[in-house]
């Protein structure tokens, strides 16, 4: 018999290992300045509750071909931490990170939804009322430029824009 699944808003650090049944609704690499690479996720499980992921570098080769967005899959063993990545995804305040033990199987299921948008409203932000280290999914256009950092090696480009709401 297999083991009960775990609920993605019930993750905390009181125990060591969970089992998620999720869908991966995004995932992307990150290269530091020293050229190491990690990936990062978000899955999301049955109720619509999300969690951002860590793969570090040193499991990148076993994961980077694995893993695959809209992708459904059970998760096991990953160790939870807080959240403590500058830019946040979700409100979880934990993050799971991906071990040597953890493992992942694509599986069928049908009760998770597929990847929606969590739309924030311009009145709420320029009222104060959203997280200043949480990236927000937003409709709008760019009305304005205001500002662009150089690229300078080893650096992003910082770009300061006007956004208008499309409403």
């Amino acid at each position: 018999m297999s083991r009960k699944v775990d609920s993605v808003k019930d993750i905390n650090d009181s125990k060591e290992t969970w089992r998620l049944a999720v869908r991966i609704i995004d995932v992307w690499s990150v290269v530091i300045n020293k050229g190491i690479e990690h990936l990062e996720m978000i899955v999301m499980d049955s109720l619509g509750d999300r969690i951002q992921v860590l793969i570090r570098h040193d499991h990148l080769l076993k994961w980077k071909e694995v893993i695959k967005e809209n992708m459904i899959c059970i998760i096991n063993n990953g160790s939870v931490y807080n959240n403590d990545f500058q830019w946040k995804v979700c409100d979880h305040s934990k993050k799971i990170v991906f071990l040597g033990g953890t493992t992942m199987k694509a599986i069928e299921l049908q009760n998770i939804p597929p990847k929606g948008y969590f739309f924030k409203d311009f009145g709420e932000i320029l009222q104060g009322k959203c997280k200043i280290d949480r990236l927000e999914d937003i409709i709008g256009a760019v009305s304005e430029i205001n500002h662009i950092q150089s690229n300078t090696p080893g650096k992003k480009v910082v770009v300061s824009v006007v956004l208008k709401d499309l409403k």
